[in-house]
């Protein structure tokens, strides 16, 4: 049994002339010194020794650990995350002086690639001290290996015997109110229930190990966890790895003995860092030493991140990090096929960074969004904007006159939308066990938070519980195969977005527990009236089995907003319908030489539309795909104004992104390519950076895009004629350009 009454006065002592400072441990020295110095840094206090035998037991110090005890060295350790014990004998009871001398990696000593540093260097920066606790106890621990709660039926999870389907929220250890990844029980038990009611049941402690206490009130609330051992990106030196593997012996040892956990991943992203045969030892060796089914060599895997092809382990993980358009085709990518039945997971993945509140931050300036190198050096990250963007961007410096609180909330809704539309995708490919969201919380590095930057929720419990419970309805988008050049193309419908007339939709449901229900389905319009429904059969669903649920038609549906509601059994889900007038001829002209609008009936007079320059004209509406664009992803790290009101009350896209799904691009216009002054539209606004880019603009009398009427990205339609959405865009930018 361990105690710490024994030790008083504790002190540390920087070695820069200062007198020893009083300190409570656990203490990282975080301010107090500039943070790119490693030290080392000298911590003492008076230790009172009982007669006998014991052990001085720390529980985590970074990274070296000297340890003196009336001036003799006594003990030492090399590692951040494995508790270790140093003998001591007294033959009577009396006070000793204890002094531990500390140096962190992240210096010349101990680079960040060659220990086993885990992300938080690349989140913000090292961490140096006595981050844990210290005690005195009479022996070691003894631990027996728990029975092993997770069981794999060929690629289906079971937990307790139970179906088990992972749903995940991935965790980098980022504490920034403590400035170490030691929280105590009371903000543990704080986060574990605030993702809980998110609908969470699994926490994956990402590249870094959490004290034994988080995987303790774990269990105690119901839930379980991965672990990922802190190695990414290491220093290919095998002296180096030999040394790693050494320690990740000693931190397996130590938290195999925790039953919630329930798959284990050797490193993260690992590409051609490792060699095979490293990777092949690492994943024999935790295996042995824990018996967990689920056991992987690298996180994210091979196939995706590189590196010799040759994997390891008991499943298939992934980490897809793709534009919305293109997740569902993305996912089929990943499916097993052939290979060995395993269960695949999404590592983690699906992250979608916010526009966070800069003005807040400019205000506040937290050390980790400082401009001072000695509180906030760039280290190894490889992106350190956040000083400059607190202080320079115009939603920091006049945050009402650019409308940052309202791009906040745009860009929240944006994000539930990506959230629902994503998870939906994986809920309906069964080959998929489960998944882990990207991430906990907002970090100096990245807004992709469920929590922002000062812990707040970002989403409502209902926005996040319709896709992320036991439980998922989905749409179900219906196959449309193109004939193009001789043949057909792959393709489908667009679920959300119809021409007026009848309209067909099928819904799916997975769900962690047999399931046997009726369907309750309506329409409602935007006054919130019912315009059609019905109640369909009673049908089962088997657990863990993607399976249509019903199938359901409106025969005469007219142009106008609308809401599809379901519910089947516990399962309650909802998404916005937009019909839109058939395709009547336009009044235009068109000069596509490409082919793109194929299937956009016009009728020879009126404004021009183009998808390239016309040699004797200025068109009126011009898409843009070429030289004149600059590449970049539509859904990920951005946020969207839409400045003039009136011009989007006539073009019906501001902020619908269930509209803009089917039309969305993967460029930006080249304002190189403006000869003539132009208003900005549609405004692309990079979450990460601050840059801007239009989408949309009106240069003279010529609106300019690079939206995508004809879709043709992963997952749209392929062809404005099946496009709906794209088919009303076109018109909608007609009645403005008229």
């Amino acid at each position: 049994m361990g105690n710490s009454h024994h030790f008083s006065d504790w002190t540390v002592d920087y070695g820069d002339g200062r007198p020893p400072i009083p300190v409570r441990i656990p203490h990282v020295w975080g301010q107090e010194m500039p943070v790119s110095e490693e030290g080392p840094v000298t911590y003492r206090a008076s230790v009172e020794l009982p007669t006998g035998n014991w052990l001085l037991r720390f529980h985590g110090v970074s990274y070296l650990a000297e340890v003196f005890l009336d001036g003799e060295p006594v003990g030492g350790h090399k590692g951040i995350w494995d508790a270790f014990d140093v003998p001591v004998s007294r033959k009577s009871p009396g006070k000793a002086q204890l002094e531990v001398r500390v140096t962190k990696n992240g210096g010349p000593t101990f680079p960040v690639k060659e220990v086993l540093s885990g992300f938080l260097p690349y989140v913000f920066h090292t961490f140096g001290g006595i981050f844990r606790e210290v005690e005195l106890v009479e022996s070691e621990d003894a631990w027996e290996l728990p029975a092993q709660r997770i069981s794999v039926d060929e690629r289906k999870l079971l937990l307790d015997g139970r179906p088990f389907y992972m749903r995940g929220v991935l965790h980098w250890g980022w504490y920034p109110q403590l400035g170490h990844p030691n929280p105590c029980e009371e903000l543990i038990l704080e986060e574990v229930r605030a993702v809980k009611r998110l609908g969470f049941n699994l926490v994956k402690f990402c590249l870094w190990l959490p004290p034994h206490r988080y995987l303790d009130i774990l269990e105690q609330e119901g839930m379980v966890a991965w672990i990922e051992l802190p190695l990414w990106d290491p220093a290919k030196d095998p002296e180096k790895q030999f040394e790693m593997a050494n320690e990740v012996e000693r931190i397996v040892r130590q938290y195999r003995r925790h039953s919630c956990v329930v798959a284990w991943t050797c490193g993260c992203e690992l590409g051609a860092s490792t060699s095979p045969g490293f990777r092949n030892y690492l994943t024999q060796m935790v295996q042995n030493l824990t018996g967990c089914p689920l056991v992987k060599d690298s996180s994210g895997g091979a196939e995706m991140y590189g590196g010799d092809l040759r994997e390891f382990g008991t499943f298939y993980d992934f980490h897809p990090y793709c534009d919305t358009q293109f997740f569902p085709a993305v996912l089929d990518t990943l499916l097993p096929g052939a290979r060995p039945s395993m269960p695949t997971l999404l590592g983690e993945f699906n992250d979608i960074d916010l526009h966070r509140d800069l003005a807040k931050l400019g205000d506040e300036l937290p050390y980790w969004a400082s401009s001072l190198p000695e509180l906030n050096a760039i280290g190894v990250r490889w992106q350190h904007d956040l000083p400059r963007l607190v202080s320079e961007t115009r939603f920091a410096e006049q945050p009402t006159a650019n409308g940052h609180k309202p791009l906040m909330e745009s860009s929240r809704r944006k994000a539930a939308f990506i959230r629902k539309t994503v998870q939906e995708a994986v809920r309906s490919r069964d080959q998929i066990s489960g998944y882990v969201a990207t991430v906990i919380r907002d970090t100096p590095i990245s807004t992709s938070g469920f929590f922002d930057d000062w812990g707040r929720p970002r989403f409502t419990e209902e926005e996040c519980r319709v896709w992320n419970s036991g439980a998922c309805l989905f749409l179900m988008p219906a196959r449309n195969a193109p004939w193009i050049d001789g043949g057909n193309r792959p393709g489908f419908s667009d679920p959300l977005n119809f021409f007026a007339g009848p309209v067909f939709l099928r819904i799916g449901c997975h769900t962690e527990e047999p399931m046997e229900f009726g369907l309750v389905w309506r329409i409602l319009d935007e006054r919130g009236e019912r315009v059609v429904g019905g109640a369909e059969a009673k049908i089962s669903v088997p657990a863990m089995e993607s399976t249509q649920v019903a199938q359901l038609a409106w025969e005469d549906a007219v142009p106008g907003e609308y809401r599809l509601e379901v519910e089947f059994g516990g399962a309650e889900s909802s998404w916005p319908l937009w019909i839109v007038p058939g395709k009547q001829p336009l009044s235009a002209r068109l000069y596509d030489p490409a082919g793109l609008l194929r299937g956009l009936a016009v009728d020879g007079n009126g404004p021009l539309i183009a998808t390239a320059i016309p040699a004797d004209e200025s068109p009126d509406i011009l898409f843009l795909t070429g030289d004149a664009t600059v590449p970049m992803p539509f859904w990920r790290e951005s946020c969207y104004q839409f400045p003039n009101e009136e011009f989007w009350a006539v073009v019906p896209f501001r902020e619908r992104w269930e509209r803009l799904l089917s039309v969305s691009t993967d460029r930006t216009v080249d304002t190189s390519f403006f000869r003539e002054p132009y208003a900005v539209l549609m405004n692309r606004i990079d979450t990460r950076t601050y840059a801007e880019h239009p989408v949309l603009a009106k240069a003279g009398s010529t609106l300019v895009t690079t939206l995508r009427p004809w879709g043709g990205l992963g997952y749209q339609p392929i062809g404005i004629g099946v496009n709906p959405a794209g088919y009303e865009l076109v018109r909608g930018l007609l009645r403005s350009a008229s």
